[in-house]
């Protein structure tokens, strides 16, 4: 008898067993289906959220290519609360949610979410776009950025394929200074699609998402720094909140024109976020918004990738010539547009921009005086000392000639409208502004450091042998 009862007992035990089994390897199954894996079985519930929000992504998602930037914008969002919500419970990205992104971006042939925030969670670095036809403005800024100011940190060259940037460029570049390295995109994009080589400025957000750097600065190559800019990411509080630091363009308006309205029918039914509302852009209706000569991205951001994905589409070759580039200037008002559209938070730095050059006075007139030059001046975080400006080092890059350009003085922007310099374009990229305080440079000793990134530009062309 007693053996009996043991053999019905054990025969109890194999068979819940085999039910536990059974149930357990079904849950497995059901996992596995929504794009979860097994090893994901732990985090519980959060999944039925994560699996309801990757449904409705999918639904949302067009047949076609073709797409509105507010419903992009949309889509853009959901995935950036997606990707959210997996990094803050600590969950890889699922393979389901790679295959809908591919889907939505499909010219970033190097995807994979889980690769691009699984990057380094502290390297900051600088991009920069280079093609064989700026090498003497991108020899200017690695040459004063390691020689005068002291940066030590890498630099990532940035250009598509060897015809837009030779083999021997690259050779010559990387031969200027220790930490260069370089980044092709056609190694991360399809070109067919993105049209790299006639898009001049458009390869700019696709080196934001490519570069290894989770803090990018991503720098134009005829960007000239009098400052060092590797504390960029600790001087702005609001930079560590945000995750992004953009620069404000000059305050002016144009006669009889707008892209306020224009901004205004992408965003549909999409209410104007408190910071564009309370921007001199959207009241004043400025003609430019951004200045996209430096750029600061942390990537360790979950919104920051999507909203960096939407700002490339935007610059893709068809919507770019459709769309985008015939009603702004390449790439800068893409940045904040595509983060205003998709719910991102986003951060200017306060101050519009000003101008950095030489000292005119009127005729007559000792106490009338104007600043004009082809070099757009933005400030540091304290909105006192001169940071960077634009153009480069050559008297103006718009017209021939390897003169280079003799600054002495410059004029600031301000926050409000009342504190902003009246603009004058004299064409050619020639800019005058008058109406504010002008300021030696001596005042701050740039006029020191302007001087010793001077006597280095002297020796690039022979050092790169242009």
């Amino acid at each position: 008898m007693r053996s009996n009862s043991l053999i019905k007992c054990r025969a109890k035990f194999v068979a819940l067993g085999i039910a536990v089994l059974s149930l357990t390897l079904f849950l497995f199954a059901r996992l596995r289906e929504d794009g979860i894996g097994p090893l994901h079985y732990a985090h519980g519930s959060p999944l039925r959220a994560i699996n309801a929000a990757i449904n409705e992504l999918e639904m949302r998602l067009p047949a076609s290519s073709a797409s509105k930037f507010d419903q992009k914008g949309d889509r853009v969002a959901k995935l950036a609360d997606i990707v959210t919500l997996l990094r803050h419970r600590g969950i890889p990205i699922p393979e389901r949610l790679n295959a809908l992104v591919q889907r939505e971006f499909p010219w970033w042939t190097a995807l994979n979410l889980e690769t691009a925030f699984a990057q380094s969670t502290r390297d900051i670095g600088i991009v920069v776009c280079v093609g064989s036809k700026n090498m003497l403005t991108a020899g200017h800024l690695i040459l004063s950025l390691r020689n005068v100011l002291g940066y030590m940190l890498p630099i990532q060259i940035a250009y598509a394929g060897d015809d837009d940037l030779t083999k021997e460029d690259q050779a010559a570049l990387q031969n200027l200074s220790y930490g260069i390295e370089l980044l092709n995109l056609l190694d991360h994009f399809n070109d067919s699609a993105v049209g790299f080589r006639d898009g001049d400025y458009a390869i700019k957000p696709f080196a934001a998402i490519a570069s290894r750097f989770r803090m990018t600065i991503l720098v134009d190559a005829d960007v000239v720094f009098l400052k060092n800019p590797d504390t960029i990411f600790q001087e702005h509080d609001m930079v560590l909140t945000s995750g992004t630091l953009f620069y404000h363009d000059r305050a002016y308006k144009m006669e009889g024109k707008s892209r306020k309205a224009w901004i205004q029918s992408l965003l549909g039914k999409i209410p104007p976020s408190s910071a564009l509302q309370n921007s001199l852009f959207w009241k004043e209706d400025l003609w430019q918004e951004m200045e996209s000569g430096v750029v600061a991205f942390d990537k360790g951001h979950p919104r920051i990738i999507p909203s960096l994905l939407f700002s490339a589409w935007m610059n893709t070759k068809y919507v770019r010539e459709h769309e985008t580039y015939v009603h702004i200037l390449g790439d800068k008002e893409t940045y904040w547009l595509a983060m205003e559209l998709s719910d991102t938070t986003y951060y200017f730095q306060p101050e519009y921009a000003g101008l950095i050059g030489t000292i005119n006075f009127a005729d007559g007139d000792s106490t009338t005086s104007e600043i004009c030059s082809s070099h757009i001046l933005h400030m540091d975080h304290t909105g006192n000392a001169p940071f960077w400006f634009n153009g480069g080092l050559l008297l103006n890059r718009a017209l021939d000639g390897m003169e280079l350009a003799h600054l002495t003085h410059f004029i600031a922007g301000g926050t409000a409208m009342s504190d902003q310099p009246t603009w004058k374009y004299n064409g050619n990229e020639y800019w005058c502004a008058e109406g504010k305080p002008i300021i030696t440079l001596t005042k701050n000793k740039s006029d020191v450091i302007l001087g010793r990134v001077l006597q280095q530009a002297r020796t690039v062309k022979e050092v790169l042998a242009i």
